[in-house]
């Protein structure tokens, strides 16, 4: 054995290797350190988990622990203290770290000599995560991976930080050794500080509120007015989607037809897809920007990126009609499906930044291998359009990226812009063939509940709007593969699916992303199966709720290793909130409970009160940090203002409208027309236009109070159904079952604007039974 693995004894090595063995070729062995035949000198615990991630660093000369309590019960044992390492496999400073300090065999002499040294993936431990990336913000202002962080035996934090190069590596941990040997009380000291902030911080306590939308809006207005005009989003750099606001600020568009946020979310997605953080050859988009030009990427690419960004340019597409959004929705969908689907469903979570060592490398082109490659014409053509050139953007490589609209590059073509376009897919196409001889960025194959099931959400809804059947089948093919793969018998879920095994119990995110999955599907194909599974769902989800407050906790209740707190966290973070998540599915559950099964019927009348207490128990920190709270603030929203799909439920699922184009109000066409289906549940039918008295209200359409750009031209109502007696002289004409409503719209005189090719629309329906007649109510639509 070598030197700095001397405190892995003999028994323990021969069961490594053996696994080892095992793993062989289903894992990358990244280390430098071989012998003469090329095998692995270093082997430690890592090597025994399933995280992609772990097994990255199970070579290292380092004497790793996974997080639990073997590790931390050696701390006590020996007296020393954790150092506790965070990251995940897709990250390009993570694989710095390695290689520099990880790998080098001196400083590993150091961690396993002064320290009991934990690797922690951070996607498998999104709650455990929060904590220490918290801890890490108190001590040094910012955050990010790697994250550093030193623990007591107990797993409080007293000191912290991210990525350190090798040298003040070595140096910080002579100092925290020496501190520890010397000053261990002041250590104590320093880590109850700490942690009494990290249970503040994660787990305050706001005044019981209603929700204040005018503040809300304030400081909505306040971020708008922080935005980078020139290129779109918030203004500096490094550059973040920001996908919670993003689809705030489409929810509010989409019932106040606010131009403001429509040009913020114009621009915003124009210029993220112009950008070099869009793979303009590939489809999809990384992580984030480091520049404020939305130029050069951290190369990696998330899953949750794609779904969020994608749901994004989705709703843009209905609100704006912009084909280079449609372009920019289909290309990111097919890359998705082409290369992020697992065989048997599912999703793959992550690609790395890195290929060959390189940041970037596989994406990147220089001048010399485009003119290799492609004939003159060609070269020309992507260089003008790309801002290729010889010297290249990004380390005398080029990322491509658009320096003016493509509808703009397009028009200025002498050929006619179908051919254009044609022309531009086949240089793409060809791009990518030659891409893909290149070494391939490590792909994390690890499958994410969350991430997975927003993917569902994304492709479900894009599968409807753009009547494409392949997203459909291949969001239904993921929701049976984590319904049949990753839950057991009493609907508890494993939140990671790995090569036939899962593991690492499910958090409230991954409960609350996977019911949503299930509505939107339910919601598109009006199977009630997915309605039953997502009922289900929830009365596991609801495990997570605080009794006590109206809450809910992040993580689960049983925890391997040190439970620092339970998080409740509402805010948003990189993905949306799981308490907005878990909202949301209550609220949409509430709406549609009349179409849930018996065995939901104890269930079915918490929904509204949970919604209430839930949205009282956050309200006052929404007030205070409403641009945190984004998720949760479009679950309130649903909530008290209706949703916003083209698929909406009055009176808890008693009738359920759809509506669709029939032909799109699309550039200079001067008519379109749409259709509405109603569903009604038995015993409840609608008075038809015509045969109303005052004390009755029929089915109507019309155009919205602020609907510019369109007149209703007509509308084709159906004949009655029946007819039924109101009082000794009063006979009401009725439509019962299903109804089809067919409206044509004109396009007005007035000028165009960002919402000039979507059309709002109110249906106002009262529901009568034999009975009663419940109060009437108004649907708004825009699409």
């Amino acid at each position: 054995m070598s030197e700095p693995l001397i405190q892995i004894d003999n028994d323990l090595e021969v069961r490594l290797r053996r696994e080892e063995k095992r793993k062989r070729g289903s894992y990358v062995e990244r280390t430098d350190h071989l012998d003469e035949k090329g095998r692995t000198l270093f082997i430690n615990r890592l090597i025994l988990e399933d995280s992609p991630y772990l097994l990255q660093h199970a070579h290292n000369p380092v004497n790793w622990y996974p997080w639990g309590e073997e590790a931390f019960a050696a701390a006590c044992a020996e007296n020393k203290p954790v150092f506790l390492s965070i990251g995940y496999s897709t990250c390009h400073w993570c694989h710095v770290m390695e290689v520099e300090s990880f790998d080098n065999v001196d400083i590993a002499k150091q961690l396993n000599r002064d320290f009991i040294s934990i690797k922690l993936d951070r996607e498998q431990y999104p709650d455990l995560d929060e904590v220490y990336m918290t801890g890490v913000q108190l001590m040094t202002g910012q955050g990010g991976w790697p994250m550093s962080s030193f623990l007591l035996g107990d797993g409080r934090p007293f000191y912290a930080g991210t990525y350190f190069p090798p040298q003040s590596f070595a140096s910080l941990l002579n100092a925290v050794s020496a501190a520890w040997n010397e000053k261990q009380d002041e250590l104590r000291e320093s880590a109850a500080k700490v942690h009494r902030a990290i249970e503040h911080i994660l787990n305050e306590k706001a005044e019981a509120d209603v929700i204040q939308w005018e503040a809300i809006e304030e400081a909505t207005k306040l971020a708008l007015n922080r935005e980078d005009k020139a290129y779109g989003g918030l203004a500096g750099a490094p550059k973040f989607p920001q996908e919670p606001l993003l689809l705030a600020l489409l929810d509010d568009v989409h019932r106040s037809r606010d131009l403001e946020k429509a040009g913020f979310l114009g621009r915003a997605l124009d210029g993220m897809a112009r950008g070099g953080i869009y793979d303009q050859v590939g489809g999809g988009f990384h992580r984030y920007s480091t520049d404020a030009q939305w130029l050069a990427p951290h190369f990696e690419k998330m899953l949750y990126n794609q779904s969020q960004l994608g749901l994004a340019f989705l709703q843009a597409w209905v609100l704006f009609k912009k084909p280079f959004h449609h372009r920019v929705l289909r290309q990111t969908l097919d890359y998705v499906l082409r290369e992020m689907q697992q065989p048997d469903g599912g999703f793959y979570s992550a690609t790395d930044a890195d290929s060959e060592g390189e940041e970037g490398l596989f994406f990147t082109w220089t001048h010399a291998e485009l003119n290799e490659v492609l004939d003159e014409d060609e070269l020309g053509f992507i260089s003008a359009l790309y801002n290729v050139s010889e010297s290249g953007n990004f380390e005398g490589r080029n990322i491509f990226n658009l320096t003016q609209p493509l509808e703009n590059f397009v028009q200025n073509q002498e050929q006619a812009s179908d051919a254009i376009y044609q022309r531009l897919d086949a240089i793409l196409a060809k791009l990518y063939r030659i891409r893909e001889q290149r070494p391939h960025p490590l792909r994390d194959d690890k499958l994410i509940v969350s991430w997975a099931s927003g993917m569902i959400v994304t492709l479900t809804r894009a599968g409807a709007v753009l009547e494409e059947t392949r997203y459909l089948d291949a969001a239904m093919k993921a929701a049976d593969f984590i319904w049949n793969t990753n839950r057991d018998e009493q609907d508890h879920f494993r939140r990671i699916y790995l090569d036939g095994a899962v593991s690492i119990a499910g958090q409230l995110e991954d409960y609350a992303g996977y019911c949503q999955a299930l509505l939107a599907l339910f919601d598109v194909s009006n199977d009630v199966s997915w309605l039953h599974r997502a009922g289900r769902v929830m009365n596991t989800t609801l495990e997570f709720l605080d009794e006590d407050t109206g809450e809910f906790f992040l993580g689960p209740a049983q925890a391997s290793g040190p439970q620092l707190t339970r998080s409740r966290n509402s805010s948003d973070g990189a993905t949306l909130s799981p308490v907005g998540l878990v909202l949301d599915c209550l609220v949409a559950l509430y709406h549609r409970s009349q179409l849930l099964p018996a065995e939901n019927e104890a269930q079915t009348p918490r929904y509204k009160s949970l919604v209430e207490r839930a949205v009282a128990a956050v309200s006052g920190k929404v007030n205070e940090q409403p641009l945190s709270h984004n998720t949760v603030i479009r679950a309130i929203a649903n909530f008290q203002h209706g949703e916003v799909e083209p698929v909406r439920y009055v009176e808890q699922g008693r009738a359920r409208l759809a509506v669709s184009w029939l032909t799109l109000p699309a550039g200079a066409s001067h008519q379109a027309e749409l259709a509405v289906h109603i569903d009604l549940e038995p015993d409840w039918h609608l008075v038809a236009p015509g045969s109303a008295t005052g004390e009755f209200n029929p089915l109507t359409l019309s155009t919205s109070s602020t609907e510019e750009h369109w007149q209703l031209d007509s509308v084709d109502y159906p004949d009655a159904h029946s007819e039924i007696a109101h009082g000794e002289a009063t006979t009401l004409a009725i439509y019962e079952s299903s109804i089809d409503l067919r409206a044509v719209f004109t396009r007005t005189a007035a000028g165009p604007d960002l919402l000039s090719n979507s059309v709002g629309i109110e249906v106002r329906l009262q529901l009568c039974d034999n009975n009663q007649c419940l109060p009437p109510q108004v649907c708004l639509f825009r699409l």
